[in-house]
């Protein structure tokens, strides 16, 4: 077993903004590592408060997870594998000599990957400490449409439900959640983190390229986090598909009123050319 270690490259965001897509498909390369579940949590449990409550809950199902599918995978079972699972739950957890053991299995040759989109949301003194932390890290930010991206996260909101919203007060229900705006708030977080790492360091990916140039988009991905070109046959593929959900027009009212400062923001920070591409 090889001593703990830090991530080398993390996606911080955004939600509903291709994560997942570029999780799987680095996964796919032999010198990239990734955890046995996505979205650690370590840098949002440490520094938002609402994220302290379900955090520790997302582990343990993202390890139960892990155990089932390698139990199911695996004859016979990797049995120093099961173990480095079941200290990975064992308290206490999402503290820094837990997020170092998670990446302990992989080897020296490997380039280890953290992607958890609520990083962005974290605050100043939270970069700050990143920032200390993580100080050579490569960093990827994709950039939604905001006004797609709120559409996105609002109907899985609703789908996490058990039953789809049938009234004005179960929509309004949806649209007062704090995390539907706060996930994607690049007007506040992109100051934030860019004036802490360079271009060198983070990189800002506009969305919509996932889907017009995916081979492309890993070609930047590549050269950002010093990779070497690789095939990836399932690029082109969708990870993570939200069923469609019908909205009443008042609702897509007020996702235009929250979207509309971050499109203005995008525009002004990128330009319009990056802003068509989100």
């Amino acid at each position: 077993m090889n001593k703990g270690r830090k991530p080398d490259i993390l996606c911080i965001g955004a939600q509903k903004a291709g994560t997942s897509w570029l999780h799987v498909t680095l996964a796919s390369r032999e010198d990239v590592w990734v955890p046995p579940f996505k979205e650690l949590h370590f840098f949002d449990h440490k520094f938002i408060a609402e994220c302290r409550r379900w955090a520790p809950w997302h582990v343990k199902q993202g390890l139960k997870s892990a155990r089932d599918r390698h139990l199911k995978q695996t004859l016979p079972p990797d049995e120093s594998y099961l173990e480095y699972l079941d200290r990975l739950q064992t308290p206490p957890i999402l503290n820094g000599t837990w997020y170092k053991y998670v990446f302990s299995r992989a080897s020296e040759n490997q380039k280890c990957l953290d992607v958890t989109p609520e990083y962005s949301c974290i605050p100043d003194e939270g970069v700050d400490f990143f920032k200390r932390f993580l100080p050579h890290s490569k960093l990827i930010y994709i950039i939604r449409n905001p006004l797609d991206r709120l559409k996105s996260q609002l109907g899985m909101n609703a789908h996490r439900r058990k039953k789809l919203p049938s009234s004005l007060e179960d929509w309004n229900e949806l649209l007062e959640m704090p995390a539907l705006q706060t996930r994607g708030d690049y007007l506040n977080y992109i100051p934030r983190w860019s004036s802490r790492f360079t271009a060198e360091q983070l990189l800002f990916l506009p969305f919509g390229r996932i889907k017009s140039d995916p081979h492309g988009t890993l070609r930047t991905i590549e050269q950002h986090c010093d990779l070497p070109p690789a095939d990836y046959p399932h690029a082109e593929e969708k990870v993570h598909r939200t069923e469609p959900i019908n909205m009443p027009e008042m609702v897509i009212a007020r996702l235009n009123e929250l979207a509309a400062p971050q499109n203005q923001f995008i525009r002004d920070h990128f330009g319009e050319a990056f802003y068509k591409d989100t």
